[in-house]
């Protein structure tokens, strides 16, 4: 029986992306589904060709909450990539979709926050476990 493994981006580099890894571990361009809204189909590579139509994600066997999460994300400008194969080829597909970085622009910050990067702990970037100076503006 045919799963579905999905992933909302942000940026049509992320989708195209994802779907050019999909392409080189095999998947046929019939097992993936590129789905966003007109204005940013015109963004997207000239050899994915995307639906507009989210419905089509329920025929596939995604639950109607996720389809209506994915929806707004559409509205939003978001474009879902999704495959439709065998329950091992779905399983790699999915690992395939989550090392797609969440953000491939360079112009704002995306993922993390730096500060949680260098910090060697939680409470070394929180205020209120920090020792107390006096100046509040720094805070």
């Amino acid at each position: 029986m045919p799963r579905v493994a999905t992933k909302l981006f942000r940026e049509p580099g992320e989708a195209e992306q994802a779907v050019s890894e999909l392409k080189a571990k095999g998947y046929k361009a019939e097992e993936i589904v590129v789905i966003t809204n007109e204005p940013r189909a015109k963004e997207l590579g000239t050899d994915i060709k995307p639906l507009s139509d989210v419905s089509k994600l329920t025929e596939m066997g995604v639950p109607e909450a996720t389809v209506k999460y994915y929806d707004y994300g559409i509205s939003a400008g978001g474009i879902v990539v999704s495959i439709q194969a065998d329950e091992a080829r779905v399983a790699q597909a999915q690992e395939l979709l989550r090392a797609v970085p969440v953000c491939s622009c360079d112009d704002r910050v995306c993922g993390t926050s730096p500060g949680f990067q260098s910090a060697s702990r939680m409470s070394a970037t929180n205020p209120i476990d920090a020792p107390m100076s006096g100046d509040f503006r720094r805070y």
